[in-house]
């Protein structure tokens, strides 16, 4: 560990993608990966954005036990009331409206209540859509290939009630609160596309719920979510692995996991379509900005070798002028007379965690594949190949 610093968990967001996480905290924790030496990790601070902000928010639910067992309930909650499994009635995230399957699958008729108010509620809101849209045609002054676009909406296909449902089950608002952990969300407003960070202050009167509602609310796919008088999206359109804000909390040894590995570990297809190659741009913008991120951290690291070297010699060896000048509006501005080195740890899978769809994959064997791909990154993490930052100096491992 770095000193008397404290440890942070970056959980990125990556629907799906998140049991992967989970695989890794449950390693780390359990003090079986290269990466803590193999000693147990315990973590004093969470940042999480989209799922990442669900893993996080579970962290911390739990004050009095340690995390290793919270990873372990949050592993048995992705596997009983996450994934769709025979037992269970659909997933735990979101439904398909007008979906026929639940009708004839055992585990749902089980629930004819649940059933009657899927098939209501179903009816209104796609009555409600084919009324608003055709009247939006009709009047639309655009041209006809103008006016069918615009009736597209998956948004009133797709309810997210429930993750929404879930979400008010098994967070404590009132733990994470009081929990003297630290706890960082980030979510996307609609309106400034700013992103804006929850923490544990927030976390009563069911605004930490609607923060991590907000926080994976996939824009397109989820409708917005308001809070106050604002509404917000997804996180990950503006802060897809929330470095800065365990940064910010007072973390000096991170742990950052991120589902998206390296482009050159992405398939690309013999017969690529238009959606495989939209999702692999955004996979390569959000893989290059964790980079350019980590690589931030550990230029700033330099700086502040440099700071130091300043501040006990009076001069400052010409080697060592780059490093200040790049490094030091970001120190100032932190307003820090003693600002710490920052350790990074980054996981990712070695390959592609799945194709097109499979991010939105909530079966048992999809999840259990997710978690044992991320075990599998714990157990034999390696910072040659990661780019960790292992020392107070900022240097690389090459």
């Amino acid at each position: 560990m770095n000193g008397d610093g404290a440890t942070a968990v970056v959980l990125s967001g990556g629907s799906a993608f998140g049991a992967f996480g989970v695989g890794v905290m449950n390693v780390l924790f359990a003090g079986k990966s290269p990466a803590t030496e193999y000693q147990p990790l315990e973590a004093d601070i969470f940042s999480g954005t989209s799922v990442g902000a669900f893993n996080a928010a579970q962290m911390l639910c739990r004050p009095n036990e340690s995390s290793l067992q919270n990873a372990l309930r949050l592993e048995k909650i992705w596997l009983e009331r996450i994934a769709e499994g025979p037992g269970n009635c659909g997933n735990g995230v979101f439904r398909l409206r007008a979906n026929p399957a639940p009708y004839i699958t055992p585990a749902c008729l089980r629930h004819p209540v649940s059933l009657a108010s899927y098939f209501v509620s179903d009816t209104l809101v796609l009555g409600s859509y084919v009324l608003s849209r055709a009247a939006n045609f009709f009047a639309s002054p655009g041209g006809l290939d103008t006016r069918l676009a615009e009736t597209v909406n998956l948004e009133s296909f797709v309810d997210s009630q429930p993750f929404h449902a879930l979400l008010s089950e098994v967070i404590d608002e009132t733990a994470i609160r009081q929990n003297p952990k630290r706890l960082s969300i980030s979510a996307t407003n609609w309106i400034t596309g700013s992103v804006s960070h929850f923490t544990n202050a927030d976390f009563r009167d069911h605004r930490g719920v609607l923060a991590i509602l907000a926080s994976a609310a996939i824009p397109g796919i989820f409708p917005p979510v308001s809070i106050g008088p604002d509404q917000y999206v997804d996180g990950g359109a503006a802060e897809n692995t929330p470095l800065h804000p365990a940064i910010r909390l007072g973390g000096t040894d991170l742990h950052v996991i991120d589902y998206n590995p390296p482009a050159q570990f992405i398939p690309i297809s013999a017969q690529a379509n238009t959606l495989e190659t939209l999702l692999r741009v955004y996979s390569v913008l959000l893989a290059t900005k964790v980079q350019e991120d980590i690589a931030s951290i550990a230029w700033i690291n330099a700086g502040i070798r440099a700071l130091d070297i300043l501040r006990r010699t009076g001069q400052l060896p010409t080697s060592e002028k780059r490093n200040f000048v790049r490094a030091v509006g970001q120190i100032l501005e932190r307003g820090e007379v003693d600002y710490k080195p920052i350790r990074v740890h980054h996981y990712f899978p070695g390959v592609s965690l799945g194709s097109t769809l499979d991010i939105l994959d909530f079966s048992v064997n999809g999840i259990e594949k997710m978690i044992e791909a991320g075990q599998d990154e714990a157990l034999n993490h390696d910072c040659s190949s990661n780019g960790c930052i292992l020392d107070d100096q900022g240097s690389w491992i090459p």
